[in-house]
């Protein structure tokens, strides 16, 4: 051991867990910032009451029994507000449950619904063909990305088939059951040691939900905070390497190697706070890549369809490098943060790595919500089990990153 060593105040196991806690408070807040607004969910769900209800009405449409429901962020509760912009994606299903996909085309499918939307007089100016879903535009809101869907008769357990029109090919999908399989996972509750049990004994708090679109307001929990924090940080490493912009790993991948994670992550033991759960989550992640086979293609299968590769493209090599260039930025990012101490070093870190906006506002309104706590005098935290000689211990002027 050196001399300076001896000279270096070492950390207390109360101090380190209340510095971890507050670090995943602050990615917890952020998560909230980057949630679509809780007005605007009301609203894209109007929006899609009435684009389901219109198409539901259409004379060629009705009698295939359209129904619509959300998939993608939307529906886990993973939504990320754009880096640039104010517009969300808000993905949603429309299944044609009673067209067989022998009967009807690829391009039969898209003309039915862009034709139904562009005969609403509101709709017709809204509207965009991409390249697997129908578009409504609504500007500096969100836009609604509706992909059409006919039932796999080959497949007992709900399985889709969704067109590619470029491809003219019917595409395997199971939107519902990944959504259930990833609710399913989110639901797992994590242990934490005696430390951080006795710092939280008093919190509870209700998990996931499988409702389709779940409430705003919801708890989260670390893997639907983990999935924002990483796509958030997906975007600005994609914005600060533009050359390699299009090969950034698609949400749907991170969604499912994180889920994977976290699953095998709570199998494995205990965690003294969310921070270092987090933390597992995320190095754990590239275990659950297959690959690369003989032909050099990778594998991250749909848990819920074994049919459905989302890393389809990564048979060019460009595509698993990056990927792992942006995952090792992930975590060093986070080793990072772990050792700042500074609030203004944390926030500054923080503005480089998940954008400046969101982050300014987590710790101004944390700023606020600690100047109210000292006035009213109520700013403590309760002391643990171990140390039983005090109730609580109160908080000096200073945060838990050190500034004055």
């Amino acid at each position: 051991m050196s001399y300076l060593d001896y000279l270096t105040v070492k950390e207390s196991p109360a101090e380190i867990y209340a510095r971890k806690t507050a670090l995943y408070s602050i990615f917890d807040r952020l998560g909230q910032e980057l949630e679509m607004p809780s007005s605007r969910y009301e609203e894209a769900k109007k929006r899609y009451t009435s684009v389901s209800s219109w198409l539901q009405g259409c004379r060629k449409l009705g009698p295939l029994d359209p129904i619509m429901f959300g998939q993608g962020s939307f529906a886990l509760g993973t939504t990320v507000r754009p880096l640039h912009g104010d517009e969300f994606d808000v993905d949603f299903i429309s299944h044609l449950q009673l067209a067989h996909p022998q009967l009807y085309t690829q391009e039969q499918v898209y003309e039915m619904i862009l034709g139904r939307l562009r005969a609403n007089g509101d709709y017709v100016h809204m509207v965009q063909l991409m390249k697997r879903c129908v578009r409504l535009c609504y500007a500096n809101e969100f836009h609604l990305d509706i992909t059409p869907a006919v039932s796999n008769p080959a497949c007992p357990r709900g399985s889709l088939y969704v067109p590619d029109r470029k491809l003219a090919i019917w595409k395997d999908s199971h939107p519902k059951g990944y959504a259930e399989w990833f609710t399913d996972i989110a639901k797992l509750k994590p242990r934490f040691t005696t430390l951080s049990k006795s710092f939280s004994e008093t919190r509870h708090v209700a998990l996931g939900t499988t409702e389709p679109l779940p409430e705003q307001q919801a708890y989260r929990g670390v893997l639907r905070r983990a999935v924002q924090v990483m796509k958030r940080h997906r975007d600005t490493f994609r914005e600060k390497q533009p050359r390699l912009a299009d090969y950034a790993p698609i949400s749907i991948i991170i969604t499912t190697l994180a889920a994977h994670a976290y699953e095998l992550a709570v199998g494995l033991g205990e965690y003294d706070s969310e921070f270092d759960l987090m933390n597992a989550v995320i190095t754990l992640m590239p275990r659950f890549i297959e690959g690369p086979d003989w032909k050099g293609c990778y594998q991250v299968k749909n848990p819920s369809n074994d049919s459905e590769n989302f890393a389809d493209k990564w048979s060019e090599p460009q595509y698993h490098l990056v990927f792992t260039q942006w995952h090792h930025a992930m975590q060093r990012d986070l080793q990072t943060l772990e050792k700042l101490h500074g609030q203004d070093e944390l926030q500054k870190s923080l503005r480089d790595s998940l954008g400046a906006p969101e982050v300014d506002r987590v710790f101004s309104n944390q700023l606020q919500q600690l100047n109210q706590q000292r006035q009213q005098g109520r700013l403590s935290i309760t002391a643990p089990a171990a140390a039983p000689a005090a109730a609580s211990i109160p908080l000096a002027r200073n945060t838990f990153f050190g500034r004055a």
